[in-house]
């Protein structure tokens, strides 16, 4: 019988293994695809790293705690955090900015104010609108995904952890004060499980009722006109933006592919999946031209059309806020999901967090916003 099993090994499964581990609990990670697979929501050769957050204030700890163990992680030798400053950019008294300084405050981030003039001097690859201001956080950056999950099973494993992939889990089941899990037609008993296999999770517990939905996100990248150093991470930093109707993101050129740029708000126009499997195809034009459109206006430097592109998906919850905690009799299921598209730069965190769940029964930090019993679970 083992300590903990955790199903999924996806960005925050990885953590949770090696968090569990490196504790000397015994530990079983399964994984249906690779270590760092393209089928979920934990690839794309690039995420924004900050701790400036217009999520809420209560998501600062959860930022600031996992760079740490980032850098822990980085000890293996393998660069897995780009700097580069990060910008917050909006009108100014406008919500994203509010909510950026009020976030600032709250965990003493330093940030420097910019104004629109400033912007054209230091950063033209953006085109500013006249009541544009912006917040720079220096410490902010990107983190490589793959890089990241693939560091913490290596992690996993040298503390002692029994990983398995390429093999589904076909049934959970909790009975008799323990869980039973059966991969690949093996029957494995543990204490607890920590469930994070992203769109897939809710699978394996059909008793548990919660209102997550899965999104299909297309990853794109752009080329310069000119040089391309211009938006390499010395001199592009990564960015959030809400400013009238350019709502986007992007992240410098961290790998030779290009900028890489993103939409939000309603212009994304983002597929609702009934299955994770719907998100096994190509984007389509359809899925690139608003994308497409947006880097046309925003970024007068970049070619307009897309180099690169690849599918990602995000399970989202109604509020937009995390899902962790125990869920089900007995609470030795331990849920981690709902990320909503802005999981990746918490996920060693949280990571930690299902560890300490799984094996202490709580966690010091405030989870009280994502509890599962806020949906009933």
């Amino acid at each position: 019988m083992r300590d903990v099993i955790v199903i999924g090994l996806g960005a925050m499964g990885s953590m949770a293994a090696w968090q569990a581990a490196a504790r000397g609990a015994s530990v079983l990670g399964v994984e249906q695809f690779g270590v760092g697979h393209a089928r979920g929501s934990s690839h794309g050769g690039s995420r924004i790293y900050r701790q400036i957050l217009f999520e809420g204030k209560e998501y600062v700890p959860l930022a600031r705690r996992t760079l740490e163990l980032i850098k822990e992680l980085e000890r293996g030798g393998e660069r897995l955090f780009e700097p580069s400053g990060g910008l917050v950019i909006g009108t100014d008294g406008g919500e994203l900015i509010e909510d950026a300084l009020a976030s600032a405050a709250a965990g003493e981030v330093a940030y420097e104010w910019l104004t629109p003039d400033d912007m054209r001097r230091r950063y033209p690859q953006h085109a500013v609108l006249d009541d544009d201001v912006a917040i720079f956080e220096p410490g902010a950056g990107a983190l490589r995904p793959e890089a990241c999950v693939t560091a913490a099973v290596r992690a996993a494993r040298q503390a002692g952890a029994d990983i398995r992939t390429g093999v589904p889990v076909s049934e959970l089941r909790v009975e008799d004060g323990r869980v039973s899990v059966t991969v690949g037609g093996e029957r494995f008993t543990a204490a607890k499980v920590i469930l994070a296999s992203g769109a897939w999770t809710l699978d394996l517990l059909p008793e548990v009722s919660l209102p997550l939905r899965t999104q299909r996100s297309c990853l794109s990248w752009f080329k310069a006109r000119g040089d391309a150093a211009e938006y390499r991470p010395d001199r592009f930093p990564t960015f959030v933006r809400e400013s009238h109707e350019a709502h986007g993101w992007g992240i410098p050129d961290v790998d030779g592919a290009g900028a890489k740029v993103g939409i939000s708000g309603p212009q994304a126009k983002k597929a609702w999946l009934e299955r994770p499997e719907d998100n096994w195809r190509d984007p389509t034009p359809g899925d690139l031209a608003p994308i497409e459109e947006y880097c046309a206006t925003a970024f007068p430097g970049l070619v307009p059309r897309v180099s690169k592109a690849m599918a990602c998906m995000n399970s989202k919850s109604p509020d937009g806020d995390f899902v962790i905690g125990p869920v089900g009799a007995g609470g030795r299921v331990v849920f981690a999901g709902g990320f909503s598209g802005h999981g990746f730069k918490h996920s060693a965190a949280v990571g930690q967090i299902c560890a300490q769940l799984a094996l202490d029964g709580g966690s010091e930090f405030d989870l009280s916003a994502f509890s599962p019993t806020r949906f009933g679970a």
